[in-house]
Formats: C-alpha cells, sequence, structure tokens
C-alpha cells in the first residue's frame, strides 16, 4: 500500500481523490459540449440531464426553505431517529 503525505495548503481547496482507473477513464471521456467560462471555454465530460417541473419545483421549494433557515441540522435529525428507533 502507497502512503502519501498532501500539503496543509492542498487540503484546504478542493481536493478530490480517486483511482487511476477512474481518472484514466474521465481524461479519455469526449465533452458532450462546451461551455463559454469565466475563463475561456469549459469541456463538460458528461452528459446534463434537464430536470422535470416537479424536479425543478421542489428544488426552488428547498432553496426557499434553507434562506429561511428552515433546516434540519444532522444533530437534530439523528437525535430524532435514535428516538424513534428506540421506542
Amino acid at each position: 500500500m502507497t502512503v502519501i503525505t498532501i500539503p496543509k495548503h492542498w487540503a484546504r481547496k478542493d481536493l478530490v481523490l480517486i483511482p487511476r482507473e477512474e481518472y484514466e477513464a474521465l481524461k479519455r471521456a469526449q465533452p458532450v459540449r462546451t461551455l463559454q467560462g469565466a475563463g475561456g471555454p469549459v469541456a463538460r465530460a458528461f452528459k446534463e440531464v434537464a430536470m422535470t417541473k416537479a424536479q425543478k419545483r421542489e428544488l426552488n421549494a428547498a432553496r426557499r426553505d434553507y434562506t429561511r433557515g428552515d433546516i434540519v441540522t444532522l444533530d437534530v435529525l439523528r437525535r430524532d431517529l435514535e428516538r424513534r428507533n428506540s421506542r
């Protein structure tokens, strides 16, 4: 097993570790389309799937709830699930 040390300044950024086979497959994937990004064209390796009207409606409702602060924290969810399972 190979052990690597990741510098702290890398770990603070968006660091993703994947197996080499998956990385090579991603490199070989043909871009579906090219989008114009802030730094120039950005190639997409995966096809984007359009959301249905119901999915868009649910996403917008979830975003509204989030901005209102109407959310459940992970700790509260765990506590509620533990109470339900202990009965």
